[in-house]
C-alpha cells in the first residue's frame, strides 16, 4: 500500500467531508478480530489521520501503517 496515496485520499474525503470506511490491523481488544470503523475523517497528518466514529462518535488516531485496505467512501449496506 502507498502511503503516500492513502495521505491524499484522506485529505480529499476530509476536504468534502465524505464518510468513509477504515479497515485497520489493529485487534479489538482481548479477541483476534480486526478493528474497523466507519466515519469521517477530521484531520490528517503526514503518517497519520484522525476520524470520528459515526456511531459512538469515539475520535480515532489512526497511521497510514495500520490500514489493512485503502480508504473507501462508506456505503450504507440494506
Amino acid at each position: 500500500m502507498n502511503y503516500e496515496d492513502e495521505q491524499k485520499r484522506a485529505l480529499i474525503f476530509l476536504e468534502r467531508k465524505t464518510l468513509v470506511h477504515i479497515s485497520t490491523t489493529r485487534l479489538l481488544p482481548n479477541t483476534d478480530k480486526e478493528y474497523w470503523f466507519n466515519g469521517i475523517i477530521l484531520e490528517v497528518g503526514t503518517n497519520f489521520f484522525i476520524a470520528k466514529d459515526r456511531v459512538g462518535g469515539q475520535e480515532q488516531l489512526i497511521l497510514f501503517s495500520e490500514l489493512k485496505k485503502s480508504l473507501e467512501p462508506y456505503t450504507e449496506k440494506e
